[in-house]
């Protein structure tokens, strides 16, 4: 339903509204150590910059503390998840982690 940009639970507003980023240049440049060129939506972060090579601007998603991830991809049409028993330490993502999205956004 996301990746769709709506269906019968959420309406494409609601949709557009969640994936799009309310932060300003200036909350995102003094967050840029949790943000790392990604925004923040209504319930997620929004990439808005290609920081990195997963990130392209208009994946959203959610990175857990306690080592989960979810992303969307429209540009790409695809969506990642990753379930692990590791929390994360500190606000850098750790090797295994930024390994699983470079993958996912390469294969």
């Amino acid at each position: 339903m996301l990746l769709a940009g709506g269906g019968t639970v959420l309406s494409p507003e609601s949709v557009r509204l969640m994936t799009t980023d309310h932060l300003t240049a200036d909350q995102r440049a003094e967050g840029d150590l949790f943000l790392q060129g990604q925004g923040w939506g209504y319930g997620g972060s929004v990439d808005v910059t290609s920081a990195e090579p997963w990130n392209t601007p208009g994946r959203y998603g959610w990175v857990g503390g306690t080592g989960t991830a979810a992303h969307i991809d429209p540009s790409t049409d695809t969506v990642s998840v990753l379930f692990t028993p590791c929390g994360l330490s500190g606000p850098a993502f750790p090797a295994w982690m930024r390994d699983f999205w470079t993958y996912a956004a390469t294969d």
